[in-house]
């Protein structure tokens, strides 16, 4: 302000000095006190409108700037929060007037105007009130200034966001005004099945000429209206509704549809479920409407697209079966609860109309399935949450099941190989993490649920916990196979076991494919190289034990071939081994004889990138001879001394 003071002031005063320069003229000497005088009044005033500028310029901090408005609506000397505030509460009760003859209505505009509506419009308040705000708060201070001088002087205005909802729009101007209107009426077919077996009786409507309401221009001057909230009424004009269908363009489909009633009834199935369709509700689904493919034609036969839908809708809905959603749940890093997603399924209405309409209208035998029903498709519905939305892993897919079965196994067996599956249910195998089954099942004792089973161990019997555990070993073996993941540890038992030569059903399989485990060793390892986690699962049905294994397929294809038996050797004498834990003359086989044998398995995994791994099996089982116990007195000496046999399954099997 001082330089253009200063600059005021040199101004005048370089106008004195040329004045006084100037030769004088004939009209007279002017006071030098009145010059003087004049300058300093001019200075003054300069100085007096700037300092009010600059002020302006200078005193709103945290408001908007004086002479800013939103629409219609001044929000000078607000702070942004009250501006919002004020903003809502007039637009709460901000109206549209519609009129049509001596009828008025006032119609909310951010709030429904009928029951079940939405709002005709909606705004953006914060966006205005930020972007009013930003007048004359900008970084850069002139221009800052410059915008507030603007605002104060010539106003400025910022325009609010606002979206209309023409379909709400158009639904409230019927309902006040819909009694105006009278739409126009296509030309249509008229169509009677014949009776008593007679031709169908097709004839032509003719059209009617209607009226409407000039929705187009409503919809222009509502948004002309909502800029400032102007109270002037919109009205409600009528404009004349012509048909887009004419008697003379529907007249040549008449033959047409009476083809079309010559293919009914028709027999329609869905799964199980079979009726026919009548001649005379076929003659309520045909009608004319304009043509879609532009020709010579104007009109075209169609099924009715509401109609069929609700026909077959009311037909079906006993087929429809809702998915299932998936459920996993998770604790102490084992998963708890697993439910994979099912998908459902229903007819597919859509596809099931066009089917009909190229049956009905086009006679397109090809539709018709076995028996000449006409077979409708079923799509299937996507549960709201899928597999693999369900976890953190994306574990969406089994990529593997193994099976064994255990029949014939004693009480204590059964009862430790259900403790060991369900200690491994809900596990889960991070990405590229080496597996051990033995680490995985933990401690085998008594405190963790397992029993004791009898066994034959340093030429006596023995119980010991958690026989019967092979059988983990060896389904888990499997599991892997078909998952076709990389074997890292694997040791068949010594001898041969009957429960490990049945597959799941108890069908006999041979020997080969089996895995024994006995803390500390042997133990049974894999690695997960799907590049995704694992998540395992067991399941006991009967005698049938199930691993499974979820995770995401890679495209990876495993193959194995039948075991190869070969080396066969005979089983070796009976051996009777006599023990105080049965009563004098009691007798308890407790091994059935095996042959000894040779197996060998090619296990193939193709990767998705062409690399093939082949890997061979091989197994070596000793015989094993029949082992029986025969009780005698306490007191007696033994007769006979017990066999240095190892076990064929103590927590599986011992080694060689």
């Amino acid at each position: 302000m001082t330089d253009i003071s200063q600059g005021a002031s040199n101004m005048l005063r370089a106008k004195a000095t040329n004045s006084r320069g100037r030769k004088r003229s004939g009209r007279g000497k002017r006071s030098p006190f009145s010059a003087r005088r004049v300058a300093l009044l001019l200075l003054l005033l300069l100085i007096g409108v700037t300092g009010s500028l600059g002020y302006v310029a200078g005193s709103t901090a945290g408001k908007i700037v004086p002479g800013v408005s939103i629409n219609s609506f001044d929000v000078s000397d607000m702070t942004p929060e009250e501006a919002k505030q004020f903003l809502a509460m007039r637009l709460a009760e901000a109206h549209l007037f519609f009129a049509a003859d001596d009828v008025r209505q006032a119609v909310l505009i951010s709030s429904p105007a009928r029951p079940n509506g939405k709002a005709i419009a909606s705004f953006d308040i914060d966006a205005a009130v930020q972007k009013a705000f930003e007048v004359g708060h900008g970084t850069d201070g002139m221009v800052a200034a410059a915008e507030r001088i603007d605002a104060y002087v010539f106003g400025t205005a910022v325009k609010l966001p606002i979206t209309m909802d023409l379909a709400e729009l158009r639904a409230v101007v019927m309902d006040k005004f819909g009694r105006l209107a009278g739409p126009a009426k296509n030309a249509r077919l008229v169509i009677r099945p014949g009776g008593a077996g007679g031709p169908p009786l097709v004839s032509v409507l003719p059209e009617q000429n209607g009226t409407d309401i000039d929705f187009d221009r409503i919809a222009r001057e509502a948004a002309d209206r909502m800029k400032t909230f102007s109270p002037s009424p919109i009205v409600v004009r009528i404009q004349k509704d012509v048909p887009e269908l004419v008697q003379a363009d529907v007249q040549p489909l008449v033959d047409g549809a009476k083809a079309a009633l010559g293919r009914v009834p028709l027999a329609l199935k869905a799964r199980d479920l079979s009726w026919t369709v009548s001649a005379q509700q076929a003659a309520d689904w045909i009608e004319a409407v304009p043509a879609v493919t532009p020709g010579p034609a104007k009109a075209e036969l169609v099924l009715s697209a509401e109609k069929v839908r609700k026909y077959l809708e009311s037909r079906t809905t006993a087929l429809r079966i809702e998915p299932i959603n998936a459920v996993f749940e998770t604790k102490d890093d084992k998963v708890t609860t697993f439910k994979p997603s099912v998908d459902g399924e229903t007819v597919d209405i859509e596809a099931s109309l066009a089917l009909l309409g190229s049956n009905i209208l086009k006679g397109d035998e090809n539709a018709a399935g076995e028996g000449g029903a006409l077979e409708l498709p079923f799509k299937m519905i996507p549960p709201e949450t899928d597999t693999a939305s369900s976890n953190p892993y994306g574990i969406k897919e089994i990529i593997g099941i193994g099976e064994s079965n255990f029949k014939g196994s004693p009480k204590n067996r059964r009862s430790n190989i259900a403790t060991g599956a369900k200690s491994l249910n809900g596990t889960i195998i991070p990405a590229d993490a080496e597996f051990s089954l033995l680490k995985a099942l933990g401690t085998i004792d008594e405190a963790h649920g397992y029993l004791k089973e009898l066994v034959i161990k340093e030429n006596k019997t023995t119980p010991e916990y958690g026989g019967g555990l092979c059988q983990i070993g060896t389904t888990t073996f499997r599991s892997i196979l078909a998952a076709g993941l990389p074997v890292t540890e694997r040791r068949n038992h010594s001898y041969r076991v009957v429960y490990y030569e049945r597959d799941g059903s108890g069908k006999p399989m041979g020997p080969g494919k089996d895995a024994t485990i006995y803390d500390p060793w042997p133990d049974f390892k894999f690695i997960n190289d799907t590049g995704h986690a694992l998540l395992l699962l067991t399941a006991i049905n009967g005698d049938r034990l199930t691993f499974t294994l979820w995770g995401t397929r890679d495209g990876r294809t495993p193959e194995q071939t039948d075991a190869k038996v070969y080396n066969i050797t005979p089983p070796p004498e009976k051996k009777t081994v006599e023990t105080t834990d049965l009563k004098p003359g009691e007798t308890k086989c407790t091994e059935s004889p095996h042959a000894g044998a040779d197996a060998v398995f090619t296990y193939t995994v193709t990767y998705p990138d062409g690399t093939v791994k082949k890997k061979d099996f091989y197994s070596h089982y000793k015989p094993w001879g029949e082992v029986c116990l025969i009780g005698i007195d306490p007191n007696a000496t033994p007769t006979t001394a017990a066999p240095d046999l190892p076990s064929a399954d103590i927590v599986g099997a011992s080694g060689d």
